[in-house]
């Protein structure tokens, strides 16, 4: 049984997460869907290897796995830019693992981080400096595992977002 509390509890986060989310979505410039090849065409997806394999999870597509893979997004020169990238941690099964750097236009902004505690879908948002983003309307967003073991851990939607309106 829950307590009314524990009730209350839940009900307030469940409306916070709500709200982070509308926030997320009025704040993107750009997104892409890993997998969903009428989301990835636009974004001029790119792989080594070419043959990257799609996984499916809770009705959302997917790419890792070693080597690399690249958007191109559009993003906006007047704004501190963001990169959200969404992962996956299964209920019962441990947690999202690579071993891999974000890069913008060859520059890295970011390594993976296991994150325990979310379970379900979550994001990780990585800052963008802005001179990577200056005088620029697009920006290509690149996964690299590392050499010579590393795996890109299943990502599972990438967005450009306004960091201030986050």
């Amino acid at each position: 049984m829950v307590s009314q509390e524990q009730f209350d509890s839940r009900v307030a986060a469940l409306e916070a997460e709500k709200e982070r989310v509308r926030r997320l979505e009025a704040a993107t410039i750009g997104f892409v869907q890993p997998g969903d090849t009428n989301s990835e065409k636009p974004a001029n997806y790119q792989s080594d290897p070419a043959n990257r394999l799609v996984v499916r999870a809770i009705d959302k597509s997917s790419r890792g796995g070693p080597g690399w893979f690249s958007f191109e997004l559009p993003v906006d020169p007047a704004a501190d830019t963001a990169v959200v990238v969404t992962y996956l941690n299964e209920r019962g099964l441990a947690p999202a693992r690579g071993n891999f750097e974000i890069l913008v236009d060859g520059t890295s902004i970011g390594r993976f981080e296991p994150n325990e505690k979310p379970v379900g879908f979550f994001d990780a948002t990585y800052h963008v400096p802005a001179n990577l983003t200056r005088g620029k309307t697009k920006v290509t967003i690149r996964f690299q595992a590392e050499a010579p073991n590393g795996r890109i851990a299943p990502v599972f939607g990438v967005r450009t977002a306004r960091a201030d309106k986050m």
